[in-house]
C-alpha cells in the first residue's frame, strides 16, 4: 500500500510539473511588433490611454538635433507618426527619458529635457500640453522657474483633479554650476548643496501650482517613479543620507499635506557615486508594489516590496537577480496580479527578465525574454499593460546604423 501511494504521489507530481512547464510556455510566447521609430531613435516610453490604447513615445536624431516622436497602438498595431517638438540643444540621454501622461480630462502632458548652460548635466525639464491627442501641443514650459543652470531632470507623473497632474523631478538648484556627486558612469562633478526632490501641479492650459520641496537631499541620477493609491499620492525614490547610504525612500500626500520622507527598506546600500538605478512603482486602491536595484553588501540583486495601506508599511516578497542583477526595473498589472521586469548579467550579456506574481504576491514563473546590450545603450526596458491581458515591453538594440527602439508583446494563453 506505501509502495502505491508513493507511485500515485510521484504520479501527480510529474503532472504538475507538465502542467507547469505547459503553462509556461503558454505564457511567455513573446510576439515581435513592428515599430515606426527609425535607426537613431532611444529612451523609448509608455502611456496607458483610458481608451485602452497605448502611446509609445521616444526620442530619435535628426540632422540638427533630436525630435520627441510618438505612436498610438491599438489592436491594429501602430498608428502613423506624430511629433511633440524638435530642437538642436536638448539633452538626450540613456536613462534621463522623456515622456507623455494622460490627464483624467483626455489632455496629454509631454516633457523633454533642454540644455540651459555649458556643464554637462546643466538642463531643464521643458513640457508642452495637447487637448487633441497629439495633433496640436502647446509652446513650451517648465514645471520649475529657478533659472539656475544646473540638472533638472528624471521626471514622474501622477493623477490629479481631472485637469490636471502631480509632475515631480529632481532638481539641481542647491548644487550650483550644473554640478552634483560622481556617477558611476565616470563623471565627477562638484557642487556647492544637493539634489532635491520637488513637486507641483500642471494642469491642462499649462498653469503651474502647489509647489513643494519633499526632499532636500536625494541620490542625483536616479528614476523617480510616482503613482496614486485610495489615501492619495506616493513618490519613491533613491534617498542619499549624509553617510552616503543610498536606499529607497517614500513621501507621501495626505489630505493635502506631504509626508515627512521614510525609507521603505533598509538595504544599507553606501556608494559615494550615483547608480544610475531608480526604482519602479505600481497602485491599485490601497495595494502598493515597489521594485528597485540595490548592491547592499556588494551582492547585486532586485528587491520586490508590497504595501496594503496605501505605503504606510511594506512587507518584503522577493529578492530576483541574486549576485547577477544589473537592475534597471519596472512593473505593471497584469493577469489578476502584476509583472516585474529587470535585466541581469550574464557573461557578457544583458538578459531582459520578467517574473509573474499572482494577486497574493506568490510567484507564479520567471523567465528570460530577450538578450540585450549590457551598456547603455539598451536603456531602460519600460513595460505597459492594457486591459489587463496585453503586455508589451520597449528597449533599445544597436544597430550598423545606430540604435533603435524594439517592441514586443507577451501573449496571454
Amino acid at each position: 500500500m506505501r509502495h502505491r501511494t508513493e507511485t500515485i504521489r510521484v504520479w501527480r507530481l510529474f503532472v504538475v510539473c507538465c502542467l507547469l512547464a505547459f503553462s509556461l510556455e503558454a505564457v511567455a510566447e513573446l510576439r515581435s511588433l513592428p515599430v515606426p521609430a527609425e535607426d537613431g531613435s532611444l529612451a523609448p516610453t509608455w502611456t496607458a490611454l483610458a481608451d485602452g490604447r497605448a502611446v509609445l513615445s521616444w526620442l530619435e536624431r535628426i540632422d540638427s538635433g533630436h525630435a520627441f516622436r510618438f505612436a498610438i497602438l491599438d489592436d491594429d498595431g501602430f498608428g502613423p507618426v506624430g511629433e511633440v517638438a524638435r530642437g538642436e540643444d536638448w539633452f538626450a540621454n540613456w536613462a534621463d527619458m522623456p515622456g507623455l501622461f494622460e490627464l483624467a480630462n483626455g489632455a496629454w502632458l509631454a516633457h523633454w529635457l533642454v540644455k540651459s548652460g555649458p556643464a554637462t548635466y546643466a538642463y531643464d525639464v521643458v513640457m508642452a500640453v495637447s487637448t487633441d491627442q497629439g495633433e496640436t501641443w502647446s509652446g513650451p514650459f517648465s514645471p520649475h522657474d529657478d533659472g539656475t543652470p544646473t540638472e533638472h531632470g528624471f521626471v514622474s507623473y501622477f493623477h490629479q483633479a481631472p485637469e490636471s497632474a502631480g509632475v515631480i523631478w529632481l532638481d539641481g538648484r542647491e548644487t550650483g554650476g550644473g554640478g552634483h556627486d560622481a556617477h558611476t558612469d565616470g563623471h565627477h562633478h562638484h557642487g556647492a548643496g544637493s539634489m532635491t526632490l520637488r513637486a507641483a501641479v500642471v494642469d491642462s492650459a499649462g498653469e503651474i501650482s502647489a509647489p513643494a520641496l519633499l526632499d532636500e537631499r536625494v541620490c542625483d541620477c536616479c528614476q523617480t517613479a510616482a503613482a496614486v493609491t485610495d489615501q492619495g499620492p506616493v513618490v519613491i525614490y533613491r534617498g542619499r543620507s549624509a553617510e552616503e547610504i543610498r536606499d529607497i525612500w517614500i513621501v507621501r500626500r495626505i489630505e493635502d499635506q506631504w509626508s515627512e520622507p521614510t525609507r521603505i527598506h533598509d538595504d544599507g546600500w553606501r556608494i559615494e557615486a550615483c547608480p544610475v538605478n531608480g526604482p519602479a512603482l505600481i497602485a491599485r486602491q490601497q495595494k502598493l508594489v515597489a521594485a528597485w536595484f540595490t548592491l547592499a553588501d556588494g551582492v547585486p540583486r532586485v528587491e520586490l516590496v508590497r504595501s496594503m495601506d496605501s505605503g504606510a508599511s511594506f512587507s518584503h516578497l522577493a529578492t530576483l537577480g541574486q549576485e547577477q542583477a544589473l537592475g534597471r526595473v519596472d512593473l505593471a498589472w497584469w493577469q489578476a496580479g502584476f509583472v516585474v521586469s529587470w535585466l541581469d548579467q550574464v557573461g557578457g550579456e544583458a538578459l531582459l527578465r520578467l517574473a509573474h506574481f499572482d494577486e497574493a504576491g506568490e510567484l507564479r514563473w520567471e523567465r528570460e525574454l530577450a538578450e540585450l546590450d549590457p551598456g547603455r545603450i539598451a536603456g531602460f526596458p519600460r513595460l505597459v499593460s492594457l486591459n489587463g491581458s496585453r503586455l508589451l515591453v520597449a528597449w533599445t538594440e544597436p544597430g550598423s546604423l545606430g540604435p533603435r527602439v524594439r517592441v514586443a508583446e507577451l501573449k496571454k494563453p
